[in-house]
């Protein structure tokens, strides 16, 4: 899944230059370093250790409580169409950043299909929790290590 997270980089920026670049948000796009500029280095190691329980693990973690445990049983009815839409929905619950919805309905399906499919959250939880803190620690020990 890192891999597949990885490989939609570009996929983001063509969205974002394609459909968003009236967004007036500093750093938006494909550059996740670019709103960093300016703060001491020490402050964004701090901050980054801080949240790396938090961003890395916790709110993923609740985000597939809800959305696969949750709210997948409850549409259910619509059988196949489930996944689907539970993906759809998850994808455009990130709304800071729309440029990354089509990316993120192409990561997380294979994960919500197989939640649906098995009934088992736990692999969801798996992809997108260890996903999320795979990149989160490797983006804090590479910015400790002044990488970024």
């Amino acid at each position: 899944m890192t891999v597949v997270s990885l490989a939609l980089t570009p996929l983001d920026d063509l969205m974002f230059d394609t459909f968003f670049t009236w967004v007036p948000f500093e750093g938006a796009g494909g550059s996740a370093t670019t709103y960093l500029d300016g703060y001491a280095h020490s402050l964004l190691v701090t901050t980054m250790l801080i949240c790396l329980p938090l961003t890395g693990f916790a709110l993923p973690l609740i985000e597939e409580l809800y959305f696969r445990g949750f709210l997948l049983p409850r549409i259910a009815h619509l059988r196949a169409g489930a996944p689907v839409l539970n993906t759809v929905l998850f994808s455009i619950y990130h709304f800071w950043a729309p440029w990354t919805v089509v990316s993120k309905v192409i990561f997380m399906f294979p994960a919500v299909w197989l939640v649906w499919r098995k009934r088992d959250l736990r692999l969801s939880i798996g992809m997108h929790a260890g996903t999320t803190l795979l990149m989160a620690t490797a983006g804090t020990v590479a910015l400790a290590l002044n990488l970024v």
